[in-house]
């Protein structure tokens, strides 16, 4: 077993994509099916709904893995739950992610999502009862206001914010440059980050794809690091040493990969990097 921390590639064995062909229907039933009972759960039945809301959101994630065959090897899963606010850092890879997150839920955890899901029948419902946070990418201004509310609610709630700091999905392979806009929520917030690693998921579904592979996906949830005592004229250097700590788990695709996969999401350059939409795309 490779442990935490070890350079080593992950070899997520995937299978062959006849499964996921056969499993489209069902996929798209646990998808949206759940996610459609959960909807009619917060409308008819609230308190029932908040009151299992974790279970509820596990289930959700757990099912969809389960049904295209792919296995989670989660090390360091203690460290997303604690008594005070804290901010996750996820590579963000392909849809898969959505699930990943979705099983290994931590109590109190909200994400930040693109408005754009709201046109989504259901998904962008669900996320509204969920009490997630919405941002505006087309409105920078709106952006800030948003990120800045959301790590004073999460700072006061005790939650556990969910973001990508890479604030797109790369097309090419490794880890593309991290955007300001979560580092500027921990600098005003002094609030820990907690690096969560993903390796093996472009493998079994690359970025643009919707049919997944069988396989095997690594999570490794490091220690907290601190960010009390950052200041704001070495906060590039803090980036880089965060995602240094992703690196020693991910390729580096540089930040050509990164212009690149700006340019094919339709994103002004000084937009993402202000704003670091930690939205999830």
């Amino acid at each position: 077993m490779i442990e935490a921390g070890t350079h080593e590639r992950w070899d997520p064995r995937p299978g062959s994509l006849l499964r996921g062909y056969l499993c489209l229907i069902p996929m798209f039933v646990c998808t949206f099916g759940l996610a459609g009972i959960m909807v009619a759960l917060a409308t008819c039945f609230p308190r029932f709904f908040h009151r299992h809301r974790l279970a509820l959101v596990r289930s959700w994630g757990r099912t969809g893995l389960f049904i295209s065959g792919i296995h989670l090897e989660t090390v360091g899963r203690e460290h997303l739950t604690g008594d005070s606010g804290r901010i996750v850092l996820f590579n963000h890879q392909s849809l898969l992610d959505l699930f990943i997150l979705a099983a290994l839920w931590a109590p109190g955890a909200v994400v930040i999502y693109k408005q754009e899901f709201h046109q989504i029948p259901i998904m962008g419902r669900l996320m509204k009862e969920m009490d997630l946070i919405p941002v505006d990418r087309s409105n920078r201004e709106q952006a800030v206001k948003s990120l800045k509310a959301a790590g004073e609610r999460i700072r006061v709630r005790r939650e556990a914010l969910l973001v990508a700091p890479e604030g797109t999905r790369s097309l090419q392979p490794g880890l593309i440059d991290f955007k300001r806009g979560p580092f500027h929520v921990a600098l005003e917030t002094g609030l820990p980050m907690i690096p969560f690693v993903m390796r093996g998921v472009r493998s079994l579904l690359p970025a643009g794809h919707f049919i997944s592979r069988s396989g095997f996906i690594r999570v490794d949830v490091l220690p907290p690091i601190s960010t009390t005592g950052w200041v704001e004229t070495e906060l590039d250097a803090r980036i880089t040493e965060v995602r240094d700590i992703f690196l020693r788990y991910l390729p580096d695709a540089g930040s050509r990969a990164t212009k690149h996969s700006q340019q094919q999401a339709g994103t002004r350059p000084q937009e993402a990097d202000d704003v670091a939409t930690a939205a999830p795309q």
